[in-house]
């Protein structure tokens, strides 16, 4: 299990046709980052900080209707190991977009009973957000180029909308000892509603440009 210090990842380093991938389509999958031990160790962690969990007070509120109020809100932890893990990926991250990032916020973000996600954008803290299954199960993201321009509100009225393709967009999965790189910020994207038995967590490190 990862202990103290620097997490052992596997890599820091991104390769030319991920950079370019990235550039060409906002997102994509950087696989084997991590060992089996450190995704164990990530699954752990984000099991026992589920008990302090709570509902962030920043975040993406996609304004809907009444009707379409999410049952439940999200809520979030950070860890130790999590953090860790977003300081030694700031590299990777620089060097996928060819910006100047920092680190803003690493959070496991809680689902029970379902993995829904509202059509949203990130916020301006997250320039690239990298995402991963800590544990449980989570289905894939669901992006939309078509809408990229588009403000919040919207994607409230598309969300809150009863004949809104849900099933739309492109999937896009989260590789396994790895992340989903995301341009959060400016791709709106979503997860449909889908029962999910237990606890499942996603673990979310964002990072912001300093120009």
């Amino acid at each position: 299990m990862a202990g103290p210090g620097t997490p052992p990842l596997r890599r820091t380093t991104v390769t030319r046709a991920e950079q370019r991938a990235f550039a060409a389509r906002g997102h994509v999958g950087l696989a084997g980052l991590w060992d089996r031990d450190l995704a164990q160790a990530i699954a752990a962690e984000g099991r026992r900080r589920h008990a302090g969990a709570e509902i962030p007070r920043r975040g993406p509120r996609t304004p809907v209707p009444a009707r379409r109020l999410p049952r439940r809100a999200t809520p979030a932890a950070s860890g130790p190991l999590l953090a860790r893990v977003h300081l030694s990926l700031v590299g990777a991250a620089r060097a996928l977009t060819g910006r100047l990032l920092v680190p803003t916020f690493a959070a496991y973000g809680y689902y029970e009973g379902d993995d829904e996600v509202f059509l949203h954008i990130d916020t301006e803290q997250c320039d690239l957000t990298l995402l991963t299954v800590a544990f449980g199960d989570v289905g894939p993201l669901h992006v939309h180029p078509h809408l990229i321009g588009a403000g919040m509100e919207r994607l409230g009225e598309l969300e809150g909308d009863p004949a809104w393709d849900r099933d739309g967009g492109i999937r896009v999965t989260y590789p396994d000892s790895g992340v989903t790189a995301l341009n959060g910020h400016v791709l709106p994207h979503h997860r449909p509603r889908r029962p999910v038995a237990g606890l499942s967590a996603v673990a979310a490190l964002c990072y912001r440009s300093l120009f």
